[in-house]
C-alpha cells in the first residue's frame, strides 16, 4: 500500500509548479539553482545544494571579469592569457565561495525564523528580504572591491570604463539575489506546514526587476562615488623636443656612501678621483626611507614617491601559477601571518620588485621616447629589460650571464646579451684581478671581495656594452653598501670591542680607496661631458642624507651646500640632457647646479605629461630566475 505523500514534499512540488507556471523553471538559471528540490524534501539540503549552484554562477560570472579588472589595476600581476586564465580561477573561487557562503546563510536564517508561528504566513517577505540583503551585500562589496582594486590610483567617477563595471556589477548582484529569494521561498516552503504557499514568487515582474536594477545601479553609482579617490584625468604623452647642448651625460650611483668617510679619506689623500668630486657642484639630498634599495633608487629613476611609482618593497609576491606579480608593500601582524600561511600552502612564493610593478616613466625611458641612446646597467626594478627602453643590462643580468642560458628579458637587446657572454670569462678575471688589490688579513676579507667584484663587473659591463655615440650612461654599484652593512651588522656591533670596531672600520676605508680606483677612469670628465654622482647612505637604521655631484664644463663649481630632495634627481638629469620636464614631477630641477651659462642658453621647458610606461612587454623566453635571484640577495643579506 503507497504510504501518503509527504505535506512538505507536495508543497515543495506545488511551488516548482507555480515556478513553472510563471515562468522561472522554463529559464534554464532558475531550473538549475532549483534542481535540488526534486531529490529531497529536507530544508537543510535544498538550502546548501543550492547555494553551491548559485556560487558556481557567481565564479562564472565574476572571475573572468574579476580578472580583466586586476589586469587593468595592479601592473605586472598578468603578463599573458595563461596568467589571466589562472588570475580568473583565483577568483571565481573566492568570489563562489563567499557567494555560496552568504546565500546559504540567508537561507537558513529564513528558515529558522518559520520556526516562529508569527512568521508562518510571511514566506514572501522572508524571501525578498532574503534576496534584497544577499543583493545589497553583493553590490557594496564589488563596488568597494572594484574602487580598492585601483591600488592609490586616481579614479574619473564619471568615465564609461567606470561606470561599465560597476552595470555588471549591479546586474550581477540582482540577477544572484533573485536566485537567493527563490531558493529562500523554497526552503521556507519546505519547513512549513501543509498550507498551499502565497501564489507567485515576490519581486518576480519584470517591471520590478527593471526597477531593482536602476536602482541597484544607481546605489553602486553612489557608494562609488562616496567612497572612491579624487579625479584625476590621465592625458597622452606630449611630444618630447630635445634641445641638447651636445655633452654625454654619465650617471653613476653609488649605494652605501657616507659623506664624512669619504671626506676623512680624501683629506688623507688616499682618495683622490673622490676628492674631485667632492669639490664640484655638490647638494645635499635630504634624509629619507633608506630601509629599502628598490623603492629608494626607483624613487630617484622616476622623480615620484613610492605612493605613485607603486614599487613599494625589494620583497613581492607571486601568485602560483601566474608568471606576473604584484607589490606585497610592508607587511605586519596579521598580514605577515596570511603571506607566511599561503607560501606554507604554495599558494604564493617570494619574489623581488620588478619593472613590472612601476607605474610611471624612468628617466632613461623618458630619454629614449625623446630619441636619446641610453644605457643603464644594474639598476633596481629593471627586470624584465623591455626592448624599447634603450640599453639595459638589468639587476638580474649578472645572474644570467653566470648560469647562461637562453634569456628571460635579463637583458636588452639580445645582441648585447651575445657580446656580454662571449666575455664573460674575460671581465670575470678582471674583476677578480681588481678585487685582489684588497690588503689579505681583514675581517670578513671574503665579503669584501665579493662585493669588489661585483662593483667591478658592473663597470666593465658598462664599458663593454657602451657604444661611443651614448647620450646617456647609467651604472649603479652596490658593493659598498654590502659591506657596510655586513660589517656593522652582522655580529652584533653593540657588544663588539673597540678594537673590533676599530678593525671593522679600517675594513671600510680600503673599500673607499679600490671604490676609488675602480671610478678613475669615469671621474676623469671628457671636454663638454658631464658626470652626475649620485650617492645614498645605504641601509643604516638612522635615515642619513645622500649627495648630488656634477662636474663637468656646464657644472657651477661654486655651488658647494646645495639642497635636494630625492625626487629632484630626475628633473635635473633630464634638464642636462635638454629634455623638457613634466608637469606630474614630485620635484624639480635644480638649475643652481649649472652654470650661469648654461641655464641662460636652456631654459626650464615644461610639458604636461611623460604618459604612462608603454604597454609592450619585454621578450620572455628562457627559464626565469626568481629562485636564483632570491637566494643571491639573502646571501648578500638584502632579504631573510
Amino acid at each position: 500500500m503507497e504510504s501518503p505523500p509527504d505535506p512538505r514534499q507536495r508543497e515543495v512540488d506545488d511551488l516548482r509548479q507555480q515556478l513553472r507556471s510563471l515562468g522561472y523553471l522554463d529559464a534554464g538559471v532558475d531550473r538549475f539553482v532549483l534542481a535540488p528540490a526534486e531529490g529531497t524534501r529536507r530544508p537543510v539540503a535544498i538550502a546548501w545544494l543550492s547555494s553551491l549552484r548559485i556560487g558556481i554562477l557567481a565564479a562564472l560570472l565574476l572571475g573572468p571579469a574579476g580578472a580583466i579588472g586586476v589586469a587593468a589595476r595592479v601592473p605586472g600581476l598578468i603578463t599573458g592569457a595563461r596568467d589571466g586564465f589562472v588570475v580568473a580561477a583565483y577568483l571565481g573561487l573566492l568570489f563562489g565561495a563567499g557567494s555560496s557562503a552568504l546565500a546559504f546563510a540567508m537561507c537558513m536564517g529564513a528558515s529558522l525564523l518559520m520556526r516562529k508561528a508569527a512568521m508562518q504566513d510571511r514566506r514572501r517577505g522572508l524571501a525578498l528580504a532574503a534576496g534584497a540583503a544577499f543583493t545589497i551585500a553583493c553590490l557594496a562589496y564589488l563596488t568597494l572591491w572594484w574602487d580598492a582594486s585601483t591600488f592609490g590610483e586616481h579614479v574619473a567617477t564619471l568615465r564609461v570604463w567606470t561606470m561599465v563595471p560597476l552595470a555588471f556589477a549591479a546586474a550581477v548582484s540582482v540577477l544572484l539575489g533573485h536566485l537567493v529569494t527563490v531558493t529562500t521561498l523554497a526552503v521556507v516552503v519546505s519547513r512549513s506546514s501543509g498550507a498551499a504557499p502565497e501564489r507567485g514568487v515576490p519581486g518576480s515582474s519584470r517591471l520590478v526587476v527593471a526597477l531593482a536594477s536602476v536602482l541597484t545601479f544607481c546605489g553602486a553609482l553612489l557608494l562609488f562615488s562616496l567612497t572612491t579617490r579624487s579625479e584625476r584625468a590621465a592625458p597622452g604623452a606630449s611630444p618630447l623636443t630635445v634641445v641638447s647642448s651636445g655633452a654625454r651625460v654619465r650617471l653613476i650611483a653609488i649605494d652605501g656612501f657616507d659623506p664624512r668617510i669619504a671626506r676623512r679619506l680624501a683629506d688623507a689623500g688616499r682618495v683622490p678621483a673622490l676628492a674631485s668630486m667632492l669639490d664640484s657642484a655638490t647638494a645635499t639630498v635630504e634624509a629619507t626611507d633608506t630601509g629599502d634599495p628598490a623603492r629608494a633608487w626607483t624613487t630617484i629613476a622616476t622623480g615620484q614617491p613610492p605612493d605613485v611609482h607603486a614599487v613599494h618593497g625589494l620583497e613581492t609576491r607571486r601568485v602560483a601559477g601566474v608568471q606576473g606579480q604584484f607589490a606585497a608593500g610592508e607587511r605586519a601582524g596579521l598580514a605577515r601571518a596570511i603571506a607566511a600561511v599561503t607560501d606554507l600552502l604554495r599558494l604564493t612564493t617570494p619574489s623581488v620588485a620588478s619593472g613590472s610593478e612601476r607605474r610611471v616613466k624612468t628617466f632613461w625611458e623618458v630619454a629614449t621616447a625623446a630619441g636619446l641612446r641610453t644605457v643603464v646597467v644594474n639598476w633596481w626594478a629593471t627586470w624584465p629589460a623591455p626592448s624599447n627602453a634603450g640599453l639595459i643590462v638589468s639587476d638580474r643580468a649578472t645572474l644570467r650571464l653566470e648560469r647562461g642560458g637562453t634569456l628571460d628579458a635579463e637583458i636588452a637587446p639580445a645582441e648585447a646579451y651575445e657580446s656580454l657572454r662571449a666575455r664573460w670569462s674575460a671581465l670575470r678575471d678582471e674583476a677578480a684581478a681588481h678585487a685582489a688589490r684588497l690588503p689579505s688579513g681583514t675581517e670578513m676579507e671574503v665579503l669584501l671581495r665579493r662585493s669588489a667584484e661585483l662593483d667591478a663587473l658592473q663597470a666593465a659591463m658598462t664599458r663593454e656594452v657602451t657604444p661611443a655615440n651614448a647620450d646617456l650612461i647609467c651604472t649603479y654599484l652596490p658593493g659598498l653598501d654590502l659591506v657596510q652593512y655586513g660589517l656593522f651588522r652582522a655580529g652584533e656591533p653593540a657588544a663588539a670591542s673597540p678594537s673590533v670596531m676599530a678593525g671593522r672600520l679600517a675594513a671600510l676605508d680600503e673599500y673607499y680607496v679600490l671604490l676609488d680606483a675602480l671610478l678613475a677612469p669615469a671621474l676623469n670628465v671628457a671636454d663638454r661631458d658631464l658626470l652626475i654622482v649620485v650617492t645614498s647612505p645605504g641601509r643604516v637604521s638612522e635615515p642619513a642624507a645622500g649627495l648630488l655631484l656634477v662636474k663637468g664644463s656646464s657644472a657651477n663649481t661654486r655651488l658647494r651646500d646645495g639642497h635636494a630632495q630625492p625626487s629632484d634627481i630626475m628633473p635635473t638629469l633630464l634638464q642636462a640632457l635638454g629634455l623638457p620636464l613634466s608637469q606630474e614631477l614630485a620635484g624639480r630641477a635644480l638649475v643652481e647646479m649649472f652654470s650661469a651659462d648654461f641655464a641662460r642658453r636652456y631654459p626650464v621647458r615644461m610639458i604636461s605629461t611623460y604618459g604612462p610606461p608603454s604597454p609592450d612587454r619585454a621578450e620572455r623566453r628562457g627559464q626565469p630566475l626568481d629562485q636564483e635571484m632570491i637566494d643571491r640577495l639573502r646571501s648578500l643579506g638584502y632579504v631573510r
